[in-house]
């Protein structure tokens, strides 16, 4: 009866919330630095847009997202036709797998990474190959080693999830100009904000250069700090992103979530502070871990995986005893690693404290 592509799914576990925290170890206020979310907030001028159409939310939203794919077509100098919003990033991967998948089509996906993807090809019974690691970094010559010819998408997390590592502007310009051109190569730019602009790839301009079989995800949950308003999008071809619409859901961005999305995209005040903020705050911890001799993977995020040497599950129990909850790697197959959100200063210096007891102990 089951659709067989579902039956190897190991299905997705988010990050543990604060009430459960709350509840199991008495604690008053635990800090939340387990799900990469925004320690600022949500942007003002999101709020402010979102508070003004509430009365509207009797009133299905326009169903295209017209004014929200325009608004972001403008931003990156394509068409609105080019550019597809989904409830958070992950509709978009569901799409893009139910939209360019048969059965037996070959998915490269590296080793370590975000498994939403493999989920969602794998739902579409494609074979999931999976390529090899230099360590914490995406090995990209071993991807097109992989390649066949029944490969038909190629997923890349840049910056990964979850070891924070971005891939260089060259290395990615030349990897995309080795991918055959019929083979879809879905580039995920979630963290892109918090990396190196000087360093990170162009991806928009090698599409509009003509590189058609690239299709580039990004989200508003993170530096914007949309997460729960649940709003990300992707861009490509339009030939592409006609396909996907055939299949996308009529309402799937609630008429508060466009107008939210429409204020936190113009925020760019909003947008510097948390870039400050992250920046501030890994170099803080990283100092620490430098400081306590724990090895971390240099990040281009917000957030930083920590080797801590020990078992990932004992460590992420200790921290929430003490009101820090973090995530561990294990099911990243990295068992001895968790991962950190940068918070706030304060929530900062509780997690380094925290971190430091522990692993004394």
């Amino acid at each position: 009866m089951a659709n067989r592509g579902l039956l190897g799914i190991r299905p997705y576990v988010g990050g543990k919330p604060k009430e459960e925290v709350q509840k199991k170890y008495h604690v008053s206020e635990p800090v939340k630095m387990n799900s990469n979310e925004n320690p600022l907030g949500v942007s003002p001028a999101a709020v402010e847009r979102a508070s003004g159409i509430l009365p509207m939310s009797n009133t299905y939203p326009e169903s295209t997202n017209r004014e929200l794919r325009e608004q972001l077509a403008y931003k990156y100098g394509l068409d609105p036709e080019n550019v597809i919003v989904g409830n958070g990033a992950d509709e978009i991967i569901y799409y893009i797998a139910m939209s360019f998948i048969n059965d037996g089509d070959e998915v490269i996906i590296p080793r370590i990474t975000f498994p939403i993807y493999e989920i969602a090809f794998r739902m579409m019974r494609a074979e999931v190959v999976l390529s090899g690691m230099k360590g914490y970094t995406i090995d990209l010559d071993d991807i097109l080693k992989h390649v066949t010819n029944c490969t038909k998408v190629i997923a890349l997390c840049n910056p990964n999830n979850p070891t924070g590592h971005a891939l260089g502007r060259e290395a990615v310009h030349r990897f995309v100009e080795k991918v055959p051109e019929g083979l879809l190569i879905l580039m995920d730019e979630a963290y892109m904000e918090f990396a190196n602009p000087d360093e990170f790839p162009d991806t928009i301009s090698l599409f509009r250069e003509g590189r058609e079989n690239l299709l580039i995800i990004r989200t508003l949950s993170k530096a914007l700090g949309l997460a729960g308003f649940r709003v990300g999008y992707g861009m490509g071809h339009r030939g592409l992103v006609a396909l996907m619409n055939r299949i996308k859901l009529p309402f799937n961005i609630s008429i508060v979530s466009q107008h939210a999305a429409l204020g936190a995209l113009e925020d760019t005040m909003f947008l510097d502070k948390t870039l400050e903020n992250t920046r501030k705050g890994r170099k803080m911890i990283e100092r620490a871990l430098e400081d306590m001799g724990v090895s971390y993977v240099k990040s281009s995020t917000n957030f930083i995986l920590i080797e801590t040497g020990r078992d990932a599950e004992a460590v992420t129990e200790e921290l929430m005893k003490r009101g820090v909850i973090v995530r561990s790697a294990r099911m990243y197959e990295m068992p001895t690693s968790i991962r950190v959100t940068i918070g706030t200063q304060e929530q900062n210096v509780r997690f380094i404290d925290a971190f430091r007891e522990v692993m004394i102990a």
